[in-house]
């Protein structure tokens, strides 16, 4: 086990993940670019939606969007469940109204 052998896929995974989880865009792009959008996707592929929403929201518009196609169905379907969740959440998120004891708090 000292010695495990780490399969490439892994390790680039791993570095993905690290650098969404330190917010590194610029990894983010470099990782991107040094890699390819179907190898980048395919990274995503089995990780969470929420973690999937966080690298792309770090990626210019073009390519979000060409990572984003070469995503598996399951994988765009969890993304797909994050951003619904976060448009039902800022649905209820209302300001508080001058008047209420809540507008104080800010």
């Amino acid at each position: 086990m000292l010695f495990r052998r780490t399969h490439h896929s892994d390790a680039f995974q791993r570095a993905l993940r690290a650098a969404v989880a330190a917010h590194r865009p610029v990894t983010l792009r470099a990782l991107l670019a040094s890699h390819g959008d179907r190898a980048f996707a395919n990274a995503l592929a089995d990780l969470s939606g929420r973690v999937i929403a966080d690298a792309l929201s770090m990626l210019a518009a073009p390519d979000r969007a060409s990572v984003r196609n070469r995503l598996p169905r399951a994988a765009r379907q969890r993304l797909c469940d994050v951003e619904s969740q976060r448009v039902r959440a800022s649905a209820y998120a209302r300001p508080a109204a001058p008047s209420s004891p809540l507008f104080l708090l800010r």
